[in-house]
């Protein structure tokens, strides 16, 4: 599983916006827009691997 669709699992598991997902991660809610884009969106960006595990770590979905 790529960290875009896992990031499409985390929203939805655990019921947040991206907003929210934003402010977890201390970056703007324009870059998690990107990170969900279409992987043939010319907006879409890969999520890093480090973002990926500080969501998890944050949410609890893996341990430190």
């Amino acid at each position: 599983m790529n960290n875009r669709d896992r990031l499409i699992e985390l929203l939805t598991e655990h019921e947040l916006e991206r907003r929210e997902v934003a402010e977890l991660l201390k970056v703007k809610t324009d870059k998690v827009d990107h990170w969900l884009a279409s992987h043939e969106s010319h907006y879409y960006e890969d999520m890093p691997d480090m973002a990926m595990e500080l969501l998890e770590i944050k949410l609890g979905a893996k341990k430190p």
